[in-house]
């Protein structure tokens, strides 16, 4: 038996009632990253000051832009191909991401933005590659876990040190935030080690893949960009704190989906295979509730009626959110790349258009903004789903690439 076999399969049929939990256990393990990076915020901003947190954030984002687009062909097919193309291709994953990572530890002396930039983009890179196995076979209670271990120990290294220095700098605290992505270099060099590289399908989808998420990271940041142009930071600050609380109440859709990789797989992408409606929406419904909650009372709080507002309307987006997260899943089991990456591009333009034109309302216009943007995206979405793609009507035996289609319109 090789590497390759061990998968963890579980020998059981998961009941509907399982895949609630395990989508569930992975939001709440995302909910505990997510709030030990704003420990990691607060301890910068109080410790090293607001402006290194500035250098901070600008080099991290602009990783970001450089390694999400160049991820997302890897990320999208591992979890459809076959396993000799999902072994292959993840190979190369690592190697694209160590070079990043090297390359920024040559660039140390360079510029901060640079090496801190390629270095966290190429660190995620390379935990996305190990992770890609359990996400693969629908396990993403356990790649959360994973995410949040790795962020607890980079905060306890950096929170610490910036905490117990005297006079602590951006740049010895980045370095030791940046260490438990060494490690995970590491463990990721074993998993593919003798594993032939491979490049992730043809050239078209996989430019297709990087241009869908060149669309998608302006769609979830542009708005505040805009925003932040045609306002001030406060108003920004209102609106931010407003989507932060949405989309991570939204990552229950993205846990629910992502427990359903190996059944769509094994479904040829058939909606059916997917979660049930049922259950989508009772989740979608309990975490839009949560934040609309949370809006109601921060109006009898003395906190601004503007932010009270806004996430009043966002609450709606998070109900949206949620089933397009499921939504995204299906497409992408179905291979109709050229329907996510063109209604991407094109809500964006609506989206930051509705921004400008609703800049007098400030955060509750961007609120209401993004709501609408994400109607239309869940409308493109659901009129596709309901028009299964010739690859899911007449699908070949799993695992016999050859005679799948490419992506349909």
């Amino acid at each position: 038996m090789t590497k390759n076999d061990v998968v963890g399969a579980d020998t059981g049929a998961p009941t509907g009632r399982q895949y609630i939990v395990k989508a569930l256990v992975a939001a709440l393990w995302a909910y505990g990253g997510r709030g030990t990076g704003l420990v990691w915020t607060v301890l910068l901003t109080s410790q090293v000051g607001i402006g290194a947190y500035g250098q901070y954030a600008m080099a991290y984002a602009a990783g970001a832009i450089v390694s999400a687009p160049l991820d997302n062909p890897f990320a999208v097919r591992a979890i459809r191909e076959s396993e000799r193309r999902f072994v292959s291709e993840r190979s190369l994953r690592v190697i694209v991401a160590v070079t990043m990572i090297v390359a920024g530890i040559a660039l140390f002396p360079v510029s901060y933005i640079l090496w801190f930039g390629l270095i966290a983009s190429g660190g995620e890179m390379v935990f996305s590659a190990l992770k890609s196995r359990k996400l693969r076979d629908g396990h993403p209670d356990v790649v959360q876990r994973w995410d949040t271990t790795r962020q607890v120990s980079s905060v306890v290294l950096g929170g610490g040190y910036v905490l117990l220095h005297s006079a602590p700098t951006l740049a010895f605290a980045t370095v030791l935030f940046c260490v438990p992505y060494l490690v995970v270099a590491a463990f990721a060099i074993g998993a593919v080690w003798g594993d032939r590289p491979a490049f992730p399908g043809p050239p078209k989808i996989a430019a297709i893949l990087f241009g869908e998420n060149l669309a998608v990271a302006l769609y979830l940041q542009g708005d505040v960009l805009l925003l932040g142009f045609l306002t001030d930071s406060t108003t920004v600050g209102y609106y931010s704190v407003a989507v932060v609380c949405a989309w991570a109440l939204a990552q229950v859709g993205a846990a629910l989906g992502s427990t359903y990789h190996e059944k769509l797989r094994d479904g040829a992408g058939r909606s059916s295979s997917g979660p049930p409606m049922r259950h989508t929406l009772t989740l979608a419904i309990i975490a839009g509730a949560a934040l609309l909650v949370a809006g109601v009372v921060a109006l009898f709080l003395p906190v601004a009626t503007e932010l009270a507002v806004a996430m009043i309307i966002m609450s709606v987006f998070v109900v949206l959110r949620v089933v397009i997260f499921v939504d995204t899943v299906i497409l992408s089991m179905q291979r109709r790349d050229v329907v996510r990456s063109a209604s991407y591009a094109i809500v964006v333009v609506i989206k930051l258009g509705l921004v400008a034109a609703l800049v007098a309302f400030g955060a509750i216009g961007a609120a209401i903004a993004t709501v609408v943007a994400d109607v239309i995206l869940l409308t493109v979405f659901t009129y596709y789903l309901n028009r299964p793609p010739a690859s899911v009507t007449n699908a070949p035996a799993v695992g016999d690439e050859t005679k799948t289609r490419g992506p349909q319109p």
